[in-house]
């Protein structure tokens, strides 16, 4: 993917290629991968906004182990 490509990527595009597959993320480790990857600064707060945005069914949340209240994050299926 270009650099021009990955600049019109939505939030929600961006979000949805990070936590798609077998891997948990929590929403700091969203948004510093958002960083990272994209070179945009997404909060917390809206990507949260973006995964409530996708098919209940498509979404998978918990706890991290050994954490009180530290969710984290994947989609699974096709959306």
């Amino acid at each position: 993917m270009t650099t021009n490509e990955t600049n019109k990527l939505t939030q929600k595009s961006r979000l949805q290629q990070i936590i798609t597959g077998p891997q948990f993320w929590t929403l700091f480790e969203i948004q510093l991968e958002c960083l990272t990857r994209f070179s945009s600064h997404d909060s917390e707060t809206a990507l949260s906004a973006r995964w409530r945005e996708f098919p209940l069914s498509n979404r998978v949340k918990r706890i991290r182990a050994g954490t009180c209240n530290t969710y984290e994050y994947r989609l699974v299926g096709p959306i």
